[in-house]
């Protein structure tokens, strides 16, 4: 079984209930399965074929579903382009990639404008979709042509999409997504989620990238798909959770954060809601707590990747967090223990394991591993090593299984010789009544080598001083561990997923060490 059957399938099951819902549109399955089957025909009219990457510049709109899975069926390749890149990035990704085509948002042509021509001249196909658009084919045009396409035999290993990174370092890098890792991931977001035909599901995070699974997910079950409405924004959020009774929903922390912020500030009916997962990036307990009581309802966090297609592999849920909360506290900073859908150890670099407690690389094996970066072969050996991947993050492991990540492996401080773990300091620092969001990094230090500086933004109207801040991080973790420096800015910077962006906050200190005291004898 493929991907493209089990939404054949969910079309007869569900065929005249609602699939999604954007805005004031609404796209039955039925609707879903000919649009985008005329689409796929559409595609192969200009001459997209099997392995080809057809590339997508919008908004999350039904069309961008429509698109996945026209690609999906014809085992083209999709590729979402997160329209928070700047033009440099987007550009990469086309070329990267190889796109054949690319489909262009009319809400968003001035980003590829100056690329235009150049596309054109290398071959590369345009589609405009919406009214305006000034581009050689037009979208609906498409849809016209053919009703049904013609289906090539595929295989579990054959690549079905590239998901792009919000680009940690330099340039954004395309992870390849295959038949078989979309299927599994899909299938076990549901099962180990615990997701329901019922359910009324938003997924919080861009469909640009891999995130586009969650949104994937529901042919498994035929749930009811909200669409974010151009963007996630707090206030919408709440309000889509009102009209349409949302009962279940993703968000990484910084997102739930605004959610609770915006809480305070308007009366939004949220009782509707049975399920908020969390994810992406880690949560400090402060945060968690909140959510807990503010929502009162399930919760669930989820540890995951890009290179895991995105499928929540590790799971804390919710009778562990009410455990937690009740009587061990420190359970919050676990991400839970591994699903079925995988094997999890905790090794050396080299790969032997380790003893239950003590720290390592996580290893992670199973379907849903990703088949390698595109274009990246000594990235892609540096992550999997046979059928087991490693995807960078430092944990240890208890005697019940429950996993405890320690940060990624590229963000650990060595200060005079001490390993710190930055999401130590950052759930301490987290516990501060006036402190919002916080990140913690090392900074080149003369004597300790690096030291320990933490970011802060604050709550709105608290206030605090940089060495109260410091004082209150004494005696709650290691002498090394105690931040040396704290910088309050307004806004956390982050990425096109609304994740922090860490190496962007150890770049200020590393590129302009006169923000530190040490560098300018303070």
């Amino acid at each position: 079984m493929l991907a493209r059957d089990i939404v054949a399938r969910a079309a007869r099951a569900y065929r005249d209930e609602v699939a999604y819902v954007d805005g004031d549109r609404r796209l039955t399955w039925g609707e879903l399965h000919r649009r985008s089957d005329r689409l796929a025909a559409g595609l192969q009219s200009l001459g997209i074929g099997k392995g080809d990457a057809v590339a997508l510049l919008a908004h999350d709109r039904l069309e961008l579903v429509e698109h996945w899975w026209a690609c999906v069926k014809i085992g083209a390749l999709r590729v979402g382009v997160n329209y928070r890149y700047a033009t440099r990035e987007i550009a990469h990704i086309v070329r990267d990639a190889d796109a054949k085509a690319l489909v262009v948002d009319a809400a968003l042509r001035d980003l590829v404008a100056s690329e235009v021509g150049a596309f054109e001249a290398e071959g590369r196909m345009l589609v405009g979709l919406g009214e305006g658009h000034g581009l050689a084919h037009d979208y609906e045009e498409l849809l016209t042509r053919g009703e049904t396409p013609e289906l090539p035999p595929l295989a579990g290993d054959d690549p079905i999409a590239i998901s792009y990174t919000s680009g940690t370092t330099g340039l954004p890098k395309g992870a390849i997504f295959t038949q078989r890792g979309l299927r599994d991931a899909i299938a076990w977001l549901n099962v180990n989620v615990g997701l329901r035909h019922e359910d009324v599901w938003v997924n919080g995070l861009p469909c640009a990238g891999a995130a586009m699974v969650f949104t994937a997910a529901n042919a498994v079950n035929g749930m009811t798909c909200v669409m974010p409405d151009r963007g996630f924004r707090p206030d919408r959020f709440l309000e889509l959770v009102a009209e349409h009774r949302v009962t279940s929903t993703i968000l990484v922390p910084t997102m739930m954060t605004a959610v609770l912020e915006q809480l305070d500030r308007g009366d939004y009916d949220t009782s509707s809601l049975r399920l908020i997962c969390y994810g992406s990036m880690p949560a400090s307990p402060t945060l968690i707590r909140a959510a807990k009581e503010r929502f009162g309802c399930e919760v669930q966090q989820w540890y995951s990747a890009t290179e895991l297609t995105a499928a929540p592999v590790v799971i804390l849920r919710d009778a562990a967090h009410r455990h937690a909360i009740a009587s061990e506290p420190e359970l919050l900073t676990s991400c839970g223990r591994a699903t079925a859908a995988i094997d999890l150890e905790i090794r050396t670099a080299e790969g032997e394991p380790v003893p239950t407690g003590e720290v390592g690389e996580v290893w992670v094996r199973g379907d849903v591993v990703f088949g390698g970066y595109l274009n990246r072969p000594e990235e892609t050996a540096e992550v999997l090593a046979g059928e087991w991947l490693r995807p960078g993050d430092l944990g240890r492991m208890d005697e019940r299984g429950h996993l405890y990540l320690v940060d990624r492996k590229k963000f650990m401080i060595i200060s005079g010789g001490y390993n710190v773990f930055p999401v130590v300091v950052e759930n301490v620092l987290a516990e501060h009544a006036a402190v919002r969001e916080v990140a913690a990094v090392g900074a080149p230090h003369p004597r300790w080598g690096e030291a320990v500086v933490a970011v802060v933004s604050l709550q709105h109207g608290a206030s605090a001083t940089p060495a109260e801040l410091i004082a209150f991080c004494e005696g709650k973790v290691g002498k090394w561990e105690v931040p040396k420096h704290v910088e309050i800015v307004d806004e956390l910077p982050k990425g096109a997923t609304a994740k922090i962006q860490k190496h962007e906050i150890r770049g200020w200190f590393r590129d302009d060490p006169s923000r530190l005291p040490w560098a300018s004898g303070a």
